[in-house]
């Protein structure tokens, strides 16, 4: 008897700290694949602004691409504010860009994993810069 009530006090104790913690770690978004289903239609496939969107936008678009070499640094922590959309500001000189962190809060089971989304992405934009 006295066994049983300690397994059972050592069972309720790894079930709590089980609780504690997430419960699935974050996913390895692949950043491409992410760019392609939320950005291409405006920015383009390749990311030179030339999406099938892009003609009926107010603004011309910026190529992606030569970002870093327009900044003279990648500019990784501005892109992940803008993509974020805590930091309400004009993204792209208007406010009209959609603010995907927002909708990945959204679908997304933890913030973690929504921000996961948002730093793939950008790890994605780094990698299609020109001259590099």
């Amino acid at each position: 008897m006295r066994r049983s009530m300690t397994m059972a006090g050592v069972s309720a104790v790894v079930l709590s700290l089980a609780a504690c913690q997430s419960s699935d770690p974050v996913p390895d978004y692949d950043g491409r694949n992410l760019y392609l289903g939320y950005c291409a239609s405006c920015h383009g496939a390749e990311g030179a602004g030339d999406g099938p969107v892009a003609p009926a936008l107010a603004q011309e678009l910026q190529d992606l691409r030569t970002l870093e070499a327009r900044e003279g640094a990648f500019p990784r922590e501005r892109l992940i504010e803008l993509i974020d959309g805590r930091t309400l500001r004009a993204a792209h000189g208007t406010p009209d860009m959609p603010v995907w962190g927002w909708q990945f809060r959204l679908v997304e089971e933890s913030p973690e994993h929504a921000d996961a989304r948002i730093v793939a992405l950008v790890d994605y934009l780094e990698d299609i810069q020109l001259g590099r």
